[in-house]
């Protein structure tokens, strides 16, 4: 044992035998102030600690809300899907040219032109 764990032992002793004399010595109007104070403290503490769990539902609200509306959306990206026979069939059923146009991005960028605008209001 160091003399410091020495010196703290010596103090709690000390403490403890103040604290042991000073209730001994308290008034009965003390001790019911005291237990008065204590009480009421104990009462403005109980309204906080319920209050808590407004928080925890609402955090929890949120949360079922936020993974409901994500399930709704569904996935956020996309795999792209290799096409159906079906729809091979069907492209097969158009004419070659008008496939042609369907595979030409120009003609999309021609029509965004201000130069096919003149030309649809003929």
């Amino acid at each position: 044992m160091t003399a410091s764990d020495h010196n703290h032992e010596h103090f709690d002793r000390q403490a403890r035998q103040l604290h042991a004399a000073a209730v001994t010595h308290l008034s009965a109007q003390t001790l019911a102030r005291l237990r008065a104070a204590r009480h009421a403290a104990q009462t403005d503490a109980a309204p906080a600690r319920r209050g808590h769990w407004r928080w925890l539902a609402a955090t929890a609200f949120s949360a079922v809300f936020a993974v409901a509306i994500v399930t709704q959306l569904g996935p956020l990206t996309q795999t792209p899907e290799a096409p159906d026979a079906t729809v091979a069939d069907n492209i097969s059923d158009y004419d070659p040219a008008l496939i042609v146009l369907d595979e030409n991005p120009d003609l999309y960028l021609w029509l965004a032109s201000s130069e096919a605008q003149p030309l649809a209001m003929e």
